[in-house]
């Protein structure tokens, strides 16, 4: 059960035959600071959910306050938004998702596979291969793999 190549996942996730819109790219590490490169190379939008998030907050926010249904009500605020391109390409959710608890931050991760049908954009969500205490757990990465929503 080999990962799809990033490519034919976008391809995939434009296609709109699966029921839910979101892929998820293990990003190898001399990809990170290139993310806008490879979304143009790729021929979608590159988002940095960190700073869309602090865009959203009050003027006089000094912090949020992150939960597994906050971050969830992000990402799909980002996917039924219009936008520059039908896909996003996610990327820095690997800094939301570090101040979530594990369970929370599995739930978030069962949601993104999940849900999400419908919506105005697909999202290709992009973590760093090496934060491998962030990533879904073995058994929720293999269902990602066999249907052919992870590169």
């Amino acid at each position: 059960m080999a990962q799809t190549k990033l490519e034919t996942l976008v391809e995939y996730l434009r296609r709109r035959t699966a029921r839910t819109h979101v892929g998820l790219w293990l990003m190898p590490l001399n990809k990170i600071g290139h993310e806008a490169e490879m979304a143009v190379h790729l021929g979608v939008q590159a988002l940095d959910i960190g700073l869309y998030l602090h865009d959203k907050l009050p003027t006089d926010a000094e912090f949020v306050r992150l939960s597994a249904k906050k971050v969830i009500e992000i990402l799909d605020d980002v996917a039924s938004s219009k936008g520059q391109s039908d896909c996003v390409l996610v990327y820095n959710i690997d800094l939301l998702l570090s101040g979530i608890k594990d369970d929370e931050r599995q739930q978030i991760w069962q949601d993104m596979f999940n849900r999400f049908p419908g919506r105005a954009r697909v999202l290709l969500i992009a973590i760093p291969d090496t934060a491998i205490h962030l990533l879904p757990s073995e058994l929720l990465l293999g269902k990602w793999k066999k249907d052919s929503r992870l590169a």
